[in-house]
Parts: structure tokens; sequence; C-alpha cells
């Protein structure tokens, strides 16, 4: 029986998502079903006292994304209104393009954010802030298309390699700003971030010699096209009806956050990780090596980074723009912040984010809506989000302020 309901909720997972994202929405009904499944599968062998404790669990989980999404839409409604626009036209319109119209820029707006909502998780489950990510995302870039430029192979055999190699460069870039941390207790905020903005200025050296020169190139801010055979397969060469923009790198997203999702809760490299970013003391004393355990964190971090740049290049662009200013890894860390560090839920959280980028700029064309009020909504979520991290860090400040007053008058 668990055999049988694994199979078909992974056969339903997988197609569905397939032709979901070939904009046959009927495919989320098939994904609905595997998440349901899913969530039989949990609760079939539970007593109804430990169902409940578990359904109270996931209800106060969702409770905080879904309050700051509502609240968000509310104050973004409130100002529409005070600037002269109708919230409801304008909020129909966003959902529509977000949703129905233009739903594959969603899917491909939300694509790199995965990758990069992932590395900034994976960082956070150990207790680091990967806030370079950006710079990482910049390297996968810049390597997937030096070497897409200049070499391939038939049949596409060529694209697994540009990945494992541009993943692999964007993890190295993170080995220093690690190697400090561990050594001399630099914080990675701060050498990341550096680190970062070193990735950004050599891009622009990058793309005049590979093919931007303005001296020779009439796109000057544009490195030279990528070879054919290497360009992501098209999910309409497998699925007619596809949006000729969407790529099977899409795939290759969600399938990357199944596998960080059982890499962090089914495998012991994935309980190191997470013991470490709860207490390195206390890891420490159970025999895990956090400086080990810290650089592996940090590492798949930044191939994570390097996959977002990889797909954006081989799938969407075909070539590296100058100054791309792409704000994958910067907006990463909100898709992440928003998801709890669950792998999972940074999916979603991703194709939120995507929906809400996508939506707002159909809503501005067509009601005239300033697109700004999507900024607003997004940086209200955020904020909205991090409230709940706030009340918690005081909310213990307190309770251990109380307890501790207790104790001295008894």
């Amino acid at each position: 029986m668990d055999k049988l309901i694994k199979g078909l909720k992974v056969l339903l997972g997988i197609v569905g998502v397939v032709f979901w994202a070939a904009s046959q929405f009927w495919g989320i009904i098939l994904v609905l079903l595997a998440m349901g499944l899913q969530i039989f599968e949990n609760f079939r062998k539970l007593d109804r006292e430990e169902a409940l404790g578990k359904l109270k669990e996931m209800g106060i989980t969702a409770l905080y994304p879904t309050i700051g999404i509502a609240a968000a839409l509310l104050i973004g409604g409130i100002i529409m209104a005070l600037s002269g626009y109708n919230p409801f036209t304008a909020y129909g319109a966003m959902f529509y393009g977000g949703l129905i119209k233009n739903w594959h820029v969603s899917l491909l707006n939300a694509t790199p954010l995965i990758f990069t909502g992932l590395s900034i998780a994976v960082a956070f489950k150990a207790g680091l802030f990967n806030i370079g990510a950006e710079g990482q995302y910049y390297i996968g870039s810049m390597i997937a298309t030096w070497l897409a430029i200049r070499f391939s192979l038939p049949l596409g055999l060529y694209i697994p390699i540009i990945f494992i190699l541009a993943g692999t460069c964007a993890a190295a870039y993170n080995i220093i700003p690690t190697w400090l941390k561990i050594r001399t207790g630099a914080h990675e905020v701060v050498t990341t971030m550096m680190f970062a903005h070193i990735a950004r200025i050599f891009s622009t050296i990058f793309v005049r010699n590979n093919g931007g020169d303005p001296a020779t190139s009439t796109h000057a801010y544009t490195t030279d096209a990528i070879l054919e055979a290497n360009e992501i397969l098209p999910l309409k060469n497998l699925i007619a009806g596809a949006n000729y923009r969407v790529h099977t790198g899409v795939l290759l997203a969600f399938a990357v956050a199944v596998f960080i999702w059982y890499l962090l809760y089914k495998t012991r490299i994935g309980y190191e990780i997470r013991a470490v970013g709860e207490n390195q003391i206390a890891a420490k004393t159970q025999g895990i090596n956090a400086s080990r355990s810290i650089m592996i964190a940090m590492l798949i971090a930044g191939f994570l980074c390097g996959m977002s740049g990889t797909t954006q290049v081989l799938g969407l662009e075909h070539k590296m723009y100058e100054n791309l200013n792409a704000g994958y890894g910067w907006n990463g860390i909100a898709v992440a912040l928003l998801a709890n560090n669950d792998p999972v839920g940074v999916v979603f959280a991703a194709l939120l984010w995507g929906l809400l980028d996508a939506g707002g700029q159909y809503m501005a064309r067509t009601t005239q809506t300033p697109s700004a009020i999507i900024e607003i909504i997004k940086g209200t979520i955020l904020f909205l989000i991090l409230a709940k991290y706030i009340y918690f860090w005081f909310g213990q400040k307190l309770f251990k302020g109380s307890k501790k007053t207790a104790g001295e008058a008894a």
C-alpha cells in the first residue's frame, strides 16, 4: 500500500507539473491530487490526537504568510484608492495577467528565484546568511556563457557539463568567505557581499571581451549568442501548446527543490547542517564537525546560484547582458524568508514573486496603475513576515526577563 501511494504520488506530481508548466491548467488538478496523497500518507498512521496536533502545527505554519500576503494586498489596495485608481480593477488585471494571460512569464520569473531561494534557505539552515547570492549568480552566468559560446556536443550532451562546471565555479567562489568565517569568525554577510560586488564589476569586463566591445559590436552591452546546440530544450518540443519561451530548465528547478528537501531532511549531511544551524555547541558535543558542515552548506548554496545563472543563459536569454541587474540573489532572500527556509515552500514563494512581477506588468499596461504598487506589496509582505521573527524574539526576551524576576523574588 505504501509503495503504491508513493508511486502514484510521484507520477501525478511529475505529470501535473509538466503540463502545468506548459499552461495546461488541468495539470494543477494532478498536482493537488499528489499533494492530497502526501497529506493522506502523513496522517494515515496517526491517531486522532496526533492528527489534530499536526493539523494545528500546519495551520500555524501557514498562518503568518497568509496574513502577511492578505494584509499587503489590503494596504496596496488602500494606496491605489487614495491615488485615484480602482483597486478591484487593478487586482483583477494583476491576477488575470499573472495566473492566466502571462502565466508563462510568472513561471520564467520564478525559475531563477527557486534556485537562489534554495541557496539562501540551505545557508540559513546552517545558521549562515548567504547575502552574496547575487555574486554567485553572476559567476554561474559568466562561466555558462563562456562555455556555451565556444564548445558544444550534438544532442545537447554538453549542457549537463556546463551546469556542473558553472555550478562548481560558483560554489568555489564561496570558499574564501567560508574559510574566513571558519578560521577568523569574519561574518559571511560582509565577505559574500564584497565578493558579490567583485563579480558584478568583473561581469562588465567579461561582456566586453566576449562580444560586447563597442568598437567592434553593434550590441555593446551583450555577449555573443551561445551556440544553438547549448540551448535548453523548449517545453513546446515536448508538449504542443506550450509557450515558446518556456524551457525545460523550469522543470529542473522543481526537481532540484525536491532534491534539496530530501538532502536536508532525509540524509546525514542534511541533519548535520540543520544541527549546526540550531546550535553549534550542541552539534559539536554530538561529534558533528561544524566547520565541515558550514563549508558544505555554503558550497551547496553557491552551486545552486550557479545553476540559476546557467538556467537563465542557456534557457531564456541565450547570452549575457552587461550590468544585467537581475536581482535574483537579493530577491532569493525574500523568497527564502517567506518560505520559512523550507525547500518546498521556496517553490510556492518564488511562484508568488513571479506572479506579482508578471501580473504587475500586465496591470500597468492595461489599467495604467503604477507598477511601483507591486514593489510596495512585495516589501510589505516581507516586512510582515519578518515581524513574526521580531515578535518571537521580543517574546523570548520578555519571557526570560519575567522568569528571572520571578526567580529573584522567590
